[in-house]
């Protein structure tokens, strides 16, 4: 990934307002700066230079900033972990207690042995403001990565790379964010074009259903090889989860007996990947957002073919049935999800949005490797599902020590990683790189800079267009006043049960199988109801005036 430099005007607030003091590599040097200097220095880590702290980095009520200097195409300062006089590796690599502003470095969490740290940072201060920008995590954490210990707190975690979190030893393992320990839930989670390698259990543990958090955001990030969950927070006044990219999500199979989850409802014992619920004392109709649009969530095959496995296997062994969780079920799905029912309730949660989401898309990654290691992903989960979603006793599954790895170590050696660029996570699938709210590429804008550069242009109004639960696309147009976005012909809802409408009345509306026959024509219409077509794939061509757009449709019932 390019270390573009770009922060959002609300990031560098603060930013540079000290002195800059060039730090010198090598071990603790930057540990006995920042003891001398305290927040009167901005810390500045040199390009390409290596940096081992020799005690966990702490704040305590000032703003700390440690910036890289911009590496270019080349490789960042990298700042390593250490291990204490026992030959225990530091638990954590930052204890913030105040503001903490990191850009610019490459964050290796493990020790020069190979031991990986329990966590990446704390953020213990009340009402503090955390920014990670342009930052390579690898490894993160074998536990929590980032802990938001107390309440209040604003966290931005834009334009970075996470590789490996978590351990290998079995599912339950990693939580990337961590809110709500206090009691108190966030006042911000904004989490931007990144991505995300070899992740553990879930990406946010939030708590699910005392901790009131206040704006979560998780837009345009890509998310490769990932055990379980997404999101395990149920009470937010805005929530987005948009325009991502997962491959390999929720790889794991969920016993139908371990529902109802903390919060969850005994009568509709089946959660999807998002958490959603009513806040107590809500006045109806709900004037909160959730926000769920524009995703795509793909698992190799292969994954499926162990479902059905492991199914044959429970039925053998009186042991319960698995499946696998979609990003949201669908519509007709209430009487099994809770969350379900409040996504498609316009009376009461008129903005409350779910849909256009690509299910089984393939990217087409250009690096082959993320193919080989998700096979062996799934080879992994096996006896992983064996041992944990079915309950078979360790002696009656391969023993931990034979399964198959399957975490991203390009260089095959965490404890001092030297490969240059970790990561590359370009793709081809043109459907897919047009298949933003946008028109834009779904996931990580930073493998697309030129599509990036059109996002950055016209950010605020694709977030005014999304903040007022706008379903429509908004499409990148040429012209010669130069690129504008203009809202584009929208198909929805998608996937659809019965009726589908268009965003604009459309001239001729044309129904295709995916074989290419026609199937039904409606002329001068907003909606065309295809309740007597099979579940199933669909192409719909729009013809409006001069122009025709074929749109991509599920009917699931």
């Amino acid at each position: 990934m390019l270390f573009l430099g770009i922060v959002f005007p609300f990031l560098t607030t603060g930013l540079y307002a000290q002195d800059v003091l060039v730090v010198d590599p090598g071990v603790g040097t930057l540990n006995a700066a920042i003891a001398e200097h305290g927040g009167n220095k901005v810390y500045e880590l040199k390009a390409g230079q290596w940096y081992q702290i020799d005690a966990i980095i702490e704040n305590d009520g000032y703003h700390l900033q440690i910036i890289g200097e911009d590496p270019g195409d080349g490789m960042p300062a990298t700042l390593q972990t250490n291990a204490d006089a026992t030959g225990a590796v530091f638990n954590k690599m930052f204890d913030a207690k105040g503001n903490l502003t990191l850009k610019n470095i490459y964050f290796v969490n493990a020790d020069l042995t190979g031991v990986v740290g329990e966590r990446f940072m704390d953020q213990s201060g009340t009402d503090a403001r955390t920014i990670i920008n342009n930052c390579v995590l690898h490894p993160a954490a074998w536990a929590l990565a980032i802990s938001l210990e107390s309440g209040n707190n604003k966290f931005y975690f834009t334009d970075n790379i996470a590789v490996r979190h978590g351990h290998q030893l079995n599912p339950n393992c990693g939580h990337f964010f961590v809110t709500g320990h206090s009691g108190l839930g966030f006042d911000t989670l904004y989490v931007e074009n990144n991505t995300f390698v070899s992740m553990g259990t879930n990406m946010h543990a939030g708590e699910f259903s005392t901790i009131h958090h206040n704006y979560s955001r998780w837009n345009h990030n890509t998310i490769i090889h990932q055990k379980s969950q997404i999101d395990w927070a149920s009470l937010e006044n805005e929530y987005y989860w948009t325009n991502n990219l997962m491959f390999d999500v929720q790889t794991q199979p969920w016993a139908v007996t371990w529902q109802p989850m903390p919060g969850h409802h005994a009568d509709k014992p089946k959660p999807s990947l998002i958490y959603a619920d009513t806040i107590p004392g809500e006045a109806m109709p709900s004037s909160r957002i959730q926000y769920v649009q524009y995703n795509l969530h793909y698992r190799n095959p292969g994954f499926y073919a162990l479902i059905d496995e492991l199914n044959e296997l429970a039925v053998e062994l009186d042991k319960p049935q698995m499946y696998l969780m979609p990003l949201l079920w669908p519509e007709d799905s209430a009487e099994v999800s809770r969350e379900v029912s409040f996504f498609h309730d316009d009376e009461n949660f008129p903005k409350w949005k779910y849909g256009n989401t690509y299910y089984g898309v393939d990217p087409l990654f250009e690096d082959e490797r993320i193919y080989e290691h998700s096979d062996w992903l799934v080879e992994w989960t096996r006896p992983a599902s064996m041992q944990h979603a079915m309950g078979l006793p360790a002696d009656q599954v391969p023993p931990t020590s034979e399964w198959t790895q399957w975490h991203w170590i390009p260089d095959d050696d965490i404890s001092l990683n030297e490969t240059w660029p970790v990561f590359n996570g370009r793709y081809t699938n043109p459907e897919i790189l047009t298949a933003s709210i946008a028109g834009l590429p779904l996931g990580d804008l930073n493998w697309f800079p030129e599509a990036k550069a059109i996002w950055e242009q016209y950010k605020d109004l694709i977030d005014d267009h999304m903040r007022a639960a706008n379903e429509e696309r908004l499409l990148v147009t040429s012209s010669e006043e130069g690129v504008r976005m203009e809202p584009g012909v929208f198909v929805y809802p998608n996937p659809a049960r019965d009726i589908i409408r268009i965003s604009q009345q459309a001239d001729l509306v044309e129904v295709y199988s995916i074989t290419g026959s026609l199937l039904k024509t409606e002329r001068a219409t907003t909606q065309v109801n295809l309740i007597e077509l099979p579940t199933g794939v669909y192409f719909v061509k729009v013809h409006t005036g001069n122009s025709i757009s074929s749109h991509k449709i599920v009917l699931s019932r």
